[in-house]
């Protein structure tokens, strides 16, 4: 399984306003995801601060489940890291360690999320002259299990003449990752639809599109980037 194929991921989230124009920090992420195992028990990411201002960070970890195709999040003590809060001056870079708190023996992939969060500081400014954002970061981690089992099935259901509902089951025991697919008539070599999506899904869960269907063409097959490979598969009836 290979997720490691995003190399930098730069993000604007929550914001705190105070007026317009606009100011905010940068920051480059690199990996985007984090691994651990037994075998890998210590991980690192590095977080660089791209702007001209210093800035506070705080880091947290969630327990990232789904349930009904809805992300679960709840705060979790379960991994280890270094350093929880620490000060990044303008154009530096730190080393962030994750380890394993205690021996790890699964048959599946236990699922996290790490938020990066920038601190609220004063800073001077007039009011009516400065809006500022605070970043927010959420970089997936993942425990593996000893044994990887990458298994997903395709189906696809009937709406009406013009709708399919398309349907991503993982039954597998660690998460797939999809960015774009691709249904296809393979006996007449037609495309039928395709999207891009950024959709993670966690073992044992499900995730469902609602894709317009402009030909009368029926889909037998889906090309599919899932866990940055590309795989064609049979589609299933569900």
């Amino acid at each position: 399984m290979n997720l490691h194929y995003w190399s930098c991921l730069c993000c604007f989230a929550l914001g705190l306003v105070f007026a317009s124009p606009a100011y905010t920090t940068t920051f480059e992420v690199t990996p985007v995801q984090i691994f651990l195992s037994i075998a890998q028990p210590i991980a690192s990411i590095k977080v660089t601060n791209c702007s001209d201002t210093d800035s506070t960070l705080q880091l947290n970890v969630v327990a990232w489940q789904q349930k009904n195709e809805k992300d679960i999040y709840q705060t979790s003590y379960d991994v280890f890291m270094t350093p929880p809060l620490f000060q990044l001056p303008a154009h530096k870079t730190q080393v962030i360690r994750f380890a394993l708190k205690r021996p790890y023996f699964s048959m599946q992939q236990q699922i996290y999320r790490v938020h990066i969060r920038e601190l609220e500081e004063k800073r001077q400014h007039k009011i009516g002259q400065a809006l500022y954002f605070l970043i927010d970061i959420s970089v997936p981690l993942f425990i593996q299990p000893q044994q990887i089992i990458e298994e997903f099935i395709w189906s696809t259901r009937r709406l009406d003449p013009k709708h399919i509902a398309l349907k991503l089951q993982n039954v597998g025991n660690v998460t797939v990752f999809t960015d774009q697919w691709k249904l296809l008539n393979k006996l007449e070599h037609a495309v039928i639809a395709k999207r891009s999506t950024f959709t993670y899904i966690l073992p044992g869960q499900s995730h469902s599109w609602i894709v317009a269907i402009n030909s009368d063409k029926k889909p037998t097959h889906i090309i599919s980037i899932i866990n940055a490979h590309t795989h064609t598969s049979v589609l299933h009836q569900f």
